[in-house]
């Protein structure tokens, strides 16, 4: 009877030790199963092929989930197609993974920077160029941490802006226009895709409120009057409902605009139309090649649309 036991004893030793070596011999397998995948779905990236490469991403980290490159890939894609809350999940896996993770940091530095969040952008960007490799992702990475280093101008030369503008800063403030953005219309499949029309409608609103030429309705106050117009911001908005809006909501003007995302560049267009005639009273356009730089877009159109503000002062008609 021992000597049976003994036997079993040393039969299930065995069987351990066969099953750790196979699993032990299998992890550089599917370490090269999840590599080969992604290097495929960088080829179909490259080809503009989007989706298939999710796709295989999806299937590479499944094989093996210590894929930084995988992660770093799937937090890029998803953050085009502006899902914030997945782009978080896999940028942060990545550098939890790797702390040099530099495609996980430069995409949650645009990402943050898109939000506004300029501190956190700026600490993560730099951190993308301490270990990025990619030039045109640092040179990237550069010029939005320039733009984040001029919206903080010195002292100095706040000081000297005030004093210049003293004179002038009553008038300046005392007449803006009470505003809406709507959804921006979508000109193309892509575009729709990753739902850019109300991400660059709502950094309208920032850019026009930072621009400080136009009181702008807060979007929730904005959605409460379509929802009492059976309407939402979802659908596509014409020029003759949003007038009816803004009238009933005591808008002034309403601003209607339209992207594209086309092969080489994203491209935008913006209108400021009055309420009481109807006429568009201003236009402002704007295109950049890269999404990461979709906010200079709405920067430029605010102040393209500030700057002819002051044709909706009554006494100006």
């Amino acid at each position: 009877m021992k000597k049976q036991f003994g036997l079993m004893a040393i039969t299930t030793i065995l069987t351990v030790i066969l099953a750790f070596n196979i699993l032990h011999a299998q992890q550089p397998t599917r370490k090269k199963r999840s590599n080969d995948l992604t290097k495929k779905a960088v080829s179909l990236y490259q080809e503009n092929k989007f989706d298939q490469a999710k796709e295989v991403l999806l299937k590479a980290v499944q094989i093996n989930e210590s894929n930084v490159k995988a992660h770093e890939m799937l937090a890029l894609l998803y953050y085009q197609e502006r899902d914030f809350a997945q782009t978080k999940i896999h940028a942060k896996k990545a550098i939890s993974i790797s702390k040099k993770a530099a495609g996980a940091y430069y995409v949650l530095g645009m990402m943050n920077y898109q939000e506004g969040k300029h501190e956190q952008a700026k600490n993560q960007l730099n951190l993308s160029l301490k270990f990025m490799k990619n030039p045109k992702r640092r040179e990237a990475a550069r010029n939005v941490l320039n733009k984040l280093n001029e919206k903080r101008p010195r002292v100095g030369q706040k000081i000297k802006k005030i004093i210049d503008n003293k004179t002038t800063k009553s008038q300046e403030i005392s007449y803006k226009p009470f505003v809406a953005v709507f959804n921006f219309e979508e000109n193309s499949a892509r575009s729709e895709n990753m739902g850019i029309g109300q991400t660059l409608s709502e950094m309208m609103v920032t850019a026009l409120i930072q621009d400080g030429k136009f009181t702008v309705m807060e979007r929730v106050q904005l959605e409460k009057v379509l929802q009492e117009q059976s309407l939402s911001q979802s659908g596509i908005i014409d020029t003759e409902t949003a007038i009816k809006v803004g009238r009933l909501a005591g808008l002034e003007a309403v601003i209607l605009g339209s992207v594209s995302v086309l092969k080489s560049s994203i491209e935008a267009d913006a209108r400021l139309i009055e309420i009481e005639t109807g006429k568009a009273l201003a236009a402002a356009s704007s295109s950049v090649k890269n999404i990461d730089n979709i906010r200079d877009v709405a920067d430029r159109m605010a102040k393209q649309l500030g700057e002819k503000a002051m044709l909706l002062k009554p006494e100006k008609k």
